[in-house]
């Protein structure tokens, strides 16, 4: 199917590769159906784009968290697990959202500037049920480690 995204522009979805999440992303609980894009001239991707197909103003700039020098581990509950259909942990996928802090935004223009990723709340998706949540509010240890 063909869907016309405000950021992205027209483009091709095949809806055999639809990522559902379920209860929606918080504050967004109305869009439950997101498509993964990636630049595909970059063997392997630096950034994804997560689009709405319920809404066509809304995508997502997201990292995997090796990506940004992150290592991630996640713990599910049942529920979740149950959620995302997990059979294995390896099938579970965590992206970063990024964002562009306020008060640069304000500053410069919208597509300019640095990023930043937020740690405390994951995308965890399923690779092979194309299921998703946001865990939220996590809280996150930090160490770092001198060459």
């Amino acid at each position: 199917m063909r869907f016309d995204s405000n950021q992205l522009g027209n483009v091709e979805v095949d809806e055999a590769t639809v990522i559902t999440f379920p209860q929606g992303i918080p504050a967004l609980e109305n869009c439950t159906r997101f498509k993964l894009f990636h630049d595909i001239t970059h063997p392997v991707p630096q950034m994804y784009w997560l689009q709405s197909l319920d809404d066509p103003g809304i995508t997502f700039s997201l990292a995997q968290p090796e990506r940004l020098g992150v290592r991630f581990q996640v713990e599910l509950s049942d529920e979740e697990v149950a959620q995302l259909q997990l059979q294995e942990p390896q099938d579970a996928a965590i992206l970063l959202m990024l964002y562009r802090p306020l008060d640069q935004q304000r500053e410069s223009h919208p597509a300019l500037g640095t990023l930043q990723a937020n740690l405390c709340n994951p995308l965890v998706i399923g690779l092979s049920s194309r299921r998703g949540i946001q865990k939220t509010g996590l809280k996150i240890d930090i160490l770092l480690h001198t060459p």
